[in-house]
């Protein structure tokens, strides 16, 4: 009687899952497409320029600070 109740409830959730399964795939093929992006412009870009050299006071390195209590 036990193992009849198992199967019975394996089956159930079972048949639950693939209904589960099939109503997602289902919605994803209805979902809308959308648009790709649209290119930046070209006055919004920020050149970088290659042979400048970074400015040593705005560096992220002079202001690192280490626990000494470890």
């Amino acid at each position: 009687m036990q193992n009849r109740r198992w199967m019975w409830s394996i089956i159930v959730l079972t048949a639950i899952f693939m209904a589960a399964a099939l109503i997602t795939l289902r919605a994803a093929e209805k979902a809308p497409v959308h648009p790709p992006p649209s290119a930046p412009e070209e006055s919004a870009t920020i050149a970088d320029d290659p042979t400048t050299a970074p400015d040593a006071a705005q560096s992220a390195d002079k202001n690192v600070s280490f626990p000494s209590d470890i």
